[in-house]
């Protein structure tokens, strides 16, 4: 727990969206008192080869992030969370060279019901 799960168009590959999903491990766990525990971040991206944004009329790209952590965390903290993570994806959209079309970037932060969330690690 965490998950990072990172939803994106066929333009980018998953290994530069797997270093995002990295970049925003370090973020979390350098919020102040967010309590977030980087070791147990689970980081996956899922490209989509068929996909649809807006009007026909635009070519698009996307980037989509859910980032599930269990309930209970302030507002501020989630709020944060979900700036810095923002300002990262723009950041990285905005540095592509050979990306010049429509962007739609998204970060959503769910809580996941701490008395429902199972988990185990086992060696």
């Amino acid at each position: 727990m965490p998950h990072i799960i990172i939803e994106h168009s066929k333009a980018f590959d998953d290994s530069s969206m797997i270093n995002i999903g990295s970049q925003i491990q370090k973020i979390m766990a350098n919020i102040a008192h967010g309590n977030f525990d980087a070791d147990q971040c689970k980081i996956r991206a899922i490209s989509y080869q068929q996909f649809k944004v807006g009007l026909e009329k635009h070519n698009t790209n996307f980037i989509h992030i859910s980032i599930k952590i269990l309930a209970g965390r302030a507002l501020e903290i989630r709020q944060q969370l979900a700036q810095k993570t923002f300002d990262l994806v723009e950041d990285f959209y905005r540095n592509q060279d050979n990306l010049n079309l429509r962007c739609d970037i998204s970060i959503d932060i769910v809580e996941m019901d701490r008395d429902c969330y199972k988990k185990i690690t086992i060696k």
